[in-house]
């Protein structure tokens, strides 16, 4: 008898730790980013510095160029991205649903640069509006049609009185393709942020707007970057995204108290680019980059209002954007140490 109760406690106990085993198993999550930036750094950082293991998620990290990252998820190949909250309403005009559950970052960093020559041509134009105004008749490339950088030169263009779509030229170049083109003289400038702007500049470009240095600051508080989730994953696997929230805010508490290790470790990651080059994008990002995640919706009723156009209908838009973000993640996930 007492043999017989200790083999069955001996299986009490053994399916106890293989529950217990089976719990403590790491949630699996597939999240692509759009493309190799220093703007996804929370992310990088979150991976190697084992952020998202310590939260219990195990994170199979990709990369599907520009917006094949948000068509992975809306295909159902993947259930995370970062990206701008502008090409996820977009997205969701042509009802296709994602959910944005943080944000990442407010303020606009896109840039403009110009080549010397052509830079030189409008020496007189000083202030913003001028140099804008400036843009005019110019060819200029951007990554993609209705995109981010798209988005915002449409902006600055308004603020000048121009229709970026109609008084620039615009051709379409993928980002790493971008300094070349211009040094080919193939574009008189591009559309986009660091390091690609920082880099053009350093071969002899010419910084010409830019959104970290203050120009057109009214653009913000904008949703530049937000963590979005796959139609109804967050409702199926809600620990799951909290955990998600929660190892960003530690890569974004770790970017903001302790940079230079940040940057130290971000160095693996960007292995093939000038130590001084990520240096200067990384304080770049470092300053308009906040120190946890941020709720969502005064950002994207500011991107409704000032990155779409006249043409939008802004009240469908704001009732839309609405549809497609929760803050509930941000609220109760764990903060950075």
């Amino acid at each position: 008898m007492l043999s017989k109760r200790l083999k069955n406690a001996a299986i009490v106990v053994i399916m106890t730790l293989a529950a217990a085993t089976a719990t403590a198993q790491p949630a699996k999550a597939k999240l692509v980013l759009p493309a190799l930036s220093i703007l996804f750094a929370p992310v990088y950082l979150a991976e190697d510095a084992g952020y998202f293991k310590s939260a219990g998620v195990d994170v199979e990290l990709s990369q599907l160029a520009g917006p094949a990252a948000l068509n992975a998820l809306i295909g159902g190949s993947g259930d995370f991205t970062t990206i701008a909250g502008l090409v996820q309403l977009r997205a969701a005009q042509r009802g296709q649903k994602t959910l944005a559950i943080a944000g990442l970052q407010e303020n606009a960093t896109t840039e403009i640069v110009l080549s010397a020559a052509t830079a030189e041509r409008f020496a007189a134009a000083k202030t913003p509006i001028d140099r804008t105004r400036a843009l005019k008749g110019l060819t200029l490339a951007v990554d993609a049609a209705n995109g981010l950088p798209h988005a915002y030169l449409r902006y600055v263009a308004r603020q000048a009185g121009l229709d970026a779509d109609r008084d620039i030229r615009l051709i379409f170049i993928a980002p790493p393709g971008m300094g070349a083109a211009l040094e080919k003289k193939e574009v008189d400038g591009f559309v986009f942020s660091s390091p690609f702007t920082l880099e053009a500049v350093r071969r002899g470009g010419t910084l010409w707007i830019s959104g970290p240095r203050g120009d057109f600051p009214d653009v913000n508080p904008t949703t530049y970057n937000v963590l979005v989730a796959r139609d109804g994953f967050c409702t199926s696997a809600a620990e799951t995204c909290r955990n998600m929230v929660s190892a960003l805010n530690k890569s974004l508490a770790f970017i903001s108290n302790e940079p230079q290790k940040a940057l130290a470790l971000l160095t693996k990651r960007f292995d093939k680019m000038d130590p001084e080059l990520l240096k200067q994008a990384f304080e770049s990002f470092r300053r308009n980059t906040p120190a946890r995640a941020m709720p969502m919706g005064k950002a994207f009723d500011h991107t409704v209002e000032v990155m779409f156009g006249p043409q939008d209908d802004k009240v469908a838009l704001r009732a839309t954007a609405k549809t497609i973000y929760t803050d509930d993640f941000v609220r109760s996930a764990k903060q950075g140490d």
